[in-house]
């Protein structure tokens, strides 16, 4: 049984049960999803915060210090906090969207 068989089943079976149409099960879906990984993000972004401050802050110490061919962190660190950031943009439109 294919993946998108069972999943129209689920969906069937779900519509049968709850009092929701298809479409208002899958924004529901879409909404938890993107609201979960709102929170994972966030939870990272603070994670970086308390480490730098700000994206700034992050920003000024690698211009100032450099990046140590040898550790990478601080520019590893930069790329993830610009994903999240990114990242957090294109759910809120998501969210925005629904």
């Amino acid at each position: 049984m294919s993946l998108s068989i069972r999943t129209d089943q689920l969906l069937q079976q779900a519509i049968a049960i709850l009092p929701f149409s298809d479409e208002d099960l899958i924004y529901k879906g879409i909404a938890v999803g993107a609201s979960e990984r709102i929170w994972e993000l966030k939870k990272a972004r603070l994670r970086l915060q308390e480490k730098y401050g700000s994206l700034d802050g992050l920003e000024r110490k690698i211009q100032d210090e450099g990046v140590s061919p040898d550790d990478h962190t601080l520019y590893v660190d930069l790329l993830e906090w610009r994903a999240i950031n990114d990242e957090l943009i294109e759910l809120m439109r998501l969210i925005d969207a629904l």
